[in-house]
């Protein structure tokens, strides 16, 4: 098994920790050791014996671009942890962590499980053992790609392993569509949340051109002959990307093949 750990979250995670009787900001010895444990209990939990750590470039990140209708992670503080870097300089030096320019951490998990997944079923079709990609991280965001996953426990978030099917990563795709992300100040439909009706409708749908037919119906009955330019630009900010090809275009070109479809069953 090989570990695609999204690592920006680790900058967050240690960058700001304090002493608990003090409140004061801890050593940056005792930071980077923690950092190094939290790697080091992902690797035992997941069974892993390889690993690739990535990190985001978020100034060159192409959603920077895309989004209009909101800054993409606008509402976000633009203050770092005051161990933010270190913790980044760290990871590159003595993990190799691979800096993403123009796109995302998640997306680099997603394009390497993705690639990894054709080449597993291509090796097991032909009788090979094949070995499987886990994909390490706490955002919620990566649900939508197929293969293995685990999360580590944080705060809240409690420690799970699972597999997500492609039917079930696309359905979570389209779900967002919906609901948007409030955390990467990403607008769905107004007052629609994970509870909205048209969001459990989605659980029943399991063919994709109908799931867009759903979606695409809520976003005509809100914004009219508009629905296309907020759809897929919501859709560019929400998709990780499965493909190193198209950049921020993957998956409008996915969008556009099921468009042609969806409009030959609504004749």
């Amino acid at each position: 098994m090989k570990a695609l750990v999204d690592a920006d979250i680790f900058c967050y995670e240690f960058g700001n920790m304090t002493d608990l009787e003090t409140g004061d900001l801890l050593p940056w010895e005792i930071t980077r050791s923690l950092v190094d444990e939290r790697i080091q209990s992902i690797l035992k939990a997941t069974g892993a014996t390889d690993s690739v750590y990535y990190l985001t470039d978020s100034k060159s990140n192409f959603r920077n671009q895309v989004a209009t209708i909101l800054p993409y992670k606008g509402h976000r503080p633009s203050d770092k942890p005051p161990h933010w870097a270190n913790i980044r300089q760290h990871l590159i030096d003595n993990y190799d962590a691979e800096v993403q320019y123009g796109i995302e951490a998640d997306d680099a998990c997603g394009i390497a499980q993705c690639a990894n997944n054709y080449v597993a079923h291509s090796m097991e079709l032909g009788g090979h053992t094949a070995t499987h990609t886990i994909i390490c991280s706490r955002d919620k965001d990566l649900s939508m790609i197929p293969g293995w996953h685990y999360q580590w426990q944080c705060g809240k978030q409690k420690e799970k392993k699972w597999f997500v099917s492609e039917q079930e990563g696309i359905r979570f795709f389209y779900k967002q569509l919906l609901t948007g992300d409030a955390t990467d100040n990403i607008l769905g439909l107004y007052r629609i949340g994970d509870k909205a009706s048209c969001v459990k409708a989605l659980d029943d749908i399991t063919d994709e051109v109908d799931m867009f037919i759903h979606v695409y119906k809520e976003y005509y009955a809100r914004f009219g002959s508009y629905w296309q330019q907020f759809m897929y630009e919501n859709a560019q900010l929400l998709w990780i990307k499965r493909d190193t090809a198209y950049v921020d275009k993957e998956v409008t070109v996915r969008l556009d093949d099921i468009l042609g479809e969806a409009e030959a069953r609504l004749v």
